[in-house]
């Protein structure tokens, strides 16, 4: 917003939804294609909208790199409540296999801003800001930070992979995913 007031119920719904309409745009046309009109568009909303909410492209895109990462933190929040950090290798199989299934778009809009974050660095905090907090979730189990970053860059890059064969298995992913980070692991 371009003001500073505080959104209402209402404004923040449609906060929400512009922006779920941009993570739907960037997965399925890349990183490329979001442009305030191109939300407005998919959204059946005026541009005003769109430019009262995101005033400027670059905003839009840290707003929707944001928001898809939401949902893909969430996401591991919730896998992460359902077992003990001894069960890490089922729960980041189960994390990342959910992220190609069922969170397909935030996932790939995810690894769409990842590449552009490498190309302008007024994303990469945002990118950073996720990585550590994966890493420091995997830390422990992993033997420390450093081995943390490392999963955490694996698992993305799992990810990715997944993404990229759309006729994914996911058994034999989901079983894939389980053995590599259970060498990865460090014994309690």
């Amino acid at each position: 917003m371009n003001d500073g007031r505080a959104l209402t119920a209402c404004g923040a719904q449609r906060r929400t939804d512009l922006l779920d309409a941009a993570v739907s745009l960037v997965a399925s046309g890349g990183s490329g294609s979001l442009t305030h009109r191109a939300v407005a568009a998919a959204a059946e909303v005026s541009l005003a909208s769109v430019t009262y909410h995101f005033p400027s492209i670059e905003d839009l895109r840290r707003s929707m790199f944001e928001r898809a990462l939401q949902v893909v933190d969430d996401r591991l929040t919730a896998t992460a409540a359902t077992g003990p950090p001894s069960e890490l290798p089922g729960l980041a199989a189960d994390y990342v296999l959910a992220l190609v299934t069922e969170h397909r778009d935030a996932a790939a809009a995810v690894q769409e801003m990842i590449v552009a974050a490498a190309h302008d660095p007024a994303l990469r905090p945002t990118f950073h800001a996720y990585h550590e907090r994966l890493a420091d979730r995997l830390a422990p189990c992993v033997g420390g930070r450093t081995a943390g970053l490392a999963v955490a860059a694996t698992l993305q890059g799992l990810v990715l992979t997944a993404l990229a064969h759309p006729d994914l298995e996911p058994e034999v992913f989901h079983g894939a995913v389980l053995d590599l980070v259970d060498r990865l692991r460090v014994a309690p």
